[in-house]
């Protein structure tokens, strides 16, 4: 009895940390993100993209998949381009219309530096950030725990209401 007592106290002190991962609501870094695509779209004289939760759940996962996997960003993200397995879920979930998708990353030493990949992806994924169909979107930040290097996504696309 006592060394239950012992495990189960050992286990509520120690194993029920909050390290589980949300992936409907975004973080202060995700909400970050998203707030800068959304400043580059003004810039461009574009509507600002509305928040979906859907787009934003299958960004988060892709960016988890290319921070577990960082050696293979570039595998990943043409395999994405080329099947679209995300874009499929957010098509089948949503029924939205026009999606698109793009990836950024940040190596850890930059300091703040998601305007500077949103400045990048606009170059690279122009046809992307500054679609003018486009009304919805998400985006997510995950960052590699070994590396610390931060991985960006996000997908827009168009729902009809």
């Amino acid at each position: 009895m006592r060394l239950l007592t012992l495990f189960l106290v050992s286990f509520l002190l120690f194993g029920c940390g909050n390290d589980e991962i949300n992936w409907s609501t975004p973080t202060s870094l995700d909400q970050y993100f998203m707030d800068e695509i959304n400043k580059h779209r003004e810039d461009q004289q574009l509507q600002p993209l509305t928040f979906n939760v859907t787009f934003f759940e299958e960004s988060k996962r892709f960016a988890a998949k290319l921070a577990d996997n960082p050696g293979m960003r570039e595998q990943l993200s043409k395999e994405e381009e080329e099947n679209g397995y995300y874009k499929q879920r957010i098509q089948v979930i949503t029924d939205a219309s026009d999606i698109r998708g793009c990836t950024g990353f940040a190596s850890f030493s930059n300091l703040n530096p998601t305007p500077d990949v949103v400045k990048i992806m606009a170059q690279a994924c122009s046809n992307t950030l500054d679609n003018r169909n486009s009304n919805t979107f998400g985006g997510a930040v995950f960052q590699n725990s070994n590396t610390g290097d931060y991985f960006y996504v996000t997908f827009v696309g168009r729902l009809d209401n």
